[in-house]
């Protein structure tokens, strides 16, 4: 049933929420909702945000540089992090989004996209690490099925410290095509880097979903094409969700998963595609986890 609930809460945030960047909207269940504990991040700032129904509070904001940061979620769905374009701000942002949700408009889609950043972020119970990249402003924001919650506002200001990611297991790569690259098999518990190519020229995020030995990715699309609402046959409970980030940044995820094989997809819209999700587009790759 997990499985099942995950695949499509995920796609009916990306058709009724516009952007997809958050997929969960209740914390992860079981192992998944155990992020890995790392402890080579100790002189790292450490921003602690908190989602409730209506609004996103953060803590650990005052004196921030611009560097890489720690971040960590509570609450039910995913908090990420956005620096929007001058002339353009959170309003204007949530209005394309509304506008992309309530009547697939691509433009709206298009418009957010080119104005925005999105940084990364966590779902509830999770941690790692994102890039703020240099001094301004920056907004904390949550999508899903029940519309966009923003937070207030936080100041990055001064020189810009370290951006170097502390060391991790493995690499999951977002690459142009859409597609993935990186690590074939990674342990199953520990902290993993997610990057976005530069030249995918759209965000995007990570789901990551337990499956049952040798299943393989024309079963994953075929099942997720044919809009069935049940139970795949191929899949297993546990999972983990990550927040977006758009083209060349990249963060950290902590994670603990039981062993076994796992497929990665992406359901972003993409505007090229009519907001197609790049999971329906083939965007699936199958990992280990040891």
């Amino acid at each position: 049933m997990q499985t099942a609930q995950r695949l499509r809460r995920v796609v009916a945030v990306v058709s009724a929420a516009a952007l997809a960047s958050t997929p969960l909207l209740v914390a992860p269940t079981g192992a998944n909702a155990s992020p890995a504990s790392v402890t080579s991040r100790a002189a790292m700032p450490h921003v602690k945000a908190t989602l409730t129904k209506k609004t996103i509070t953060l803590k650990g904001t005052k004196g921030l540089r611009p560097g890489r940061v720690q971040l960590s979620v509570k609450g039910k769905g995913t908090v990420e992090i956005a620096m929007f374009a001058k002339g353009y701000d959170a309003a204007d942002f949530v209005e394309d989004v509304n506008k992309f949700g309530a009547k697939n408009d691509v433009n709206a889609l298009k418009h957010a996209l080119a104005r925005t950043q999105i940084l990364g972020g966590f779902a509830g119970g999770g941690s790692g690490t994102v890039v703020l990249p240099k001094a301004g402003s920056y907004t904390p924001f949550s999508l899903g099925e029940r519309g966009v919650v923003v937070g207030k506002p936080f100041v990055v200001s001064g020189k810009s410290g370290s951006t170097k990611a502390p060391k991790t297991d493995g690499t999951i790569i977002a690459v142009n095509g859409p597609g993935w690259a990186g690590s074939s098999s990674l342990p199953a518990k520990g902290s993993l880097l997610f990057k976005n190519k530069r030249n995918t020229g759209v965000p995007h995020f990570i789901v990551l979903q337990q499956v049952v030995e040798g299943t393989t990715t024309d079963q994953v699309l075929e099942f997720l094409q044919s809009g069935d609402e049940g139970a795949p046959p191929w899949g297993l409970p546990a999972g983990m969700e990550t927040g977006s980030i758009s083209p060349g940044h990249d963060m950290t995820v902590d994670y603990d998963l039981p062993p076994g094989q796992y497929v990665v997809m992406c359901f972003f819209p993409d505007p090229k595609m009519g907001g197609m999700p790049h999971a329906l587009m083939g965007m699936l790759e199958m990992i280990h986890l040891m």
